[in-house]
């Protein structure tokens, strides 16, 4: 067998094997398969953003514009305590009662502090505590601005119906009657 020959069966054998590879990978090509469809616009919405800037000069476009804001100031605060003499009165007669307890000079001595420091916050409690009255006063403050509006096209919401069931995304541009979409297919 000549070289020439030899060299044109192996090319042979070659493309025929990438053939049947290619053919055997259209059929089989993993688990996702790709292809392109085209999806109805149901509705396109522009989305514009919009900023407000200050300028130095004040042309015709200017807008004036007064920003009032409200608040409370604290005027004054005042405290009235609750009767010291309610507590003076319950320490006295806690001490009295609990000086009583007991049959040695200790416990008497110890009931009498015990007793003092309870009847003392008794009678602070039902003496009151005192309150705290704080007046306030309602300040308006207004300032003028001069601004600019500009608004700025951004983009489009587009939602659109493909297969029965209706999508919605962000796009740069109008889409118009038909959105372009790249369908994937996976099994599941």
């Amino acid at each position: 067998m000549n070289k020439s020959m030899g060299l044109a069966l192996v090319i042979g054998l070659a493309v025929s094997a990438m053939a049947v590879a290619d053919h055997d990978g259209d059929r089989y090509r993993g688990d996702r398969q790709q292809f392109f469809a085209e999806g109805r616009v149901v509705q396109v919405e522009p989305v514009y953003e919009t900023y407000y800037y200050r300028e130095q000069s004040r042309g015709n476009s200017d807008h004036r514009y007064e920003i009032c804001r409200t608040r409370d100031v604290e005027v004054s605060r005042s405290h009235r305590s609750g009767n010291p003499a309610a507590t003076i009165i319950g320490g006295a007669v806690g001490a009295t009662v609990g000086s009583h307890s007991g049959n040695s000079r200790e416990s008497q001595v110890f009931g009498a502090i015990a007793g003092g420091i309870i009847g003392g916050a008794i009678g602070h409690e039902l003496g009151g505590r005192g309150e705290t009255t704080v007046q306030y006063r309602t300040e308006r403050e207004c300032e003028v601005e001069y601004r600019h509006r500009r608004s700025d096209l951004v983009g489009y919401e587009v939602r659109y119906r493909y297969n029965g069931r209706e999508f919605m995304t962000f796009m740069d541009r109008h889409p118009g009657r038909y959105v372009e979409l790249a369908v994937e297919v996976t099994p599941r």
